[in-house]
């Protein structure tokens, strides 16, 4: 699972999991608002892939602590 940062109260959101094509992440960088995830395609079927999403900056944001 990819998952949103720590909140005040210390708990954590999944933003990406399996359902969202996600099997074996390797590495993840964030260049802007785009988010991009390398699958090393580890277990079964071996298909090994790049994904990317555009980071929602407002909605990621809200409810952040100040």
């Amino acid at each position: 699972m990819i998952y949103r940062g720590e909140s005040c109260n210390g708990t954590y959101k999944p933003v990406l999991t399996s359902a969202d094509g996600l099997a074996s992440p390797s590495a993840t960088a964030v260049r802007g608002d785009r988010l991009y995830i390398t699958d090393g395609g580890v277990p079964e079927p071996h298909d090994p892939k790049l994904q990317t999403a555009r980071i929602n900056l407002p909605a990621l944001l809200a409810g952040a602590a100040h």
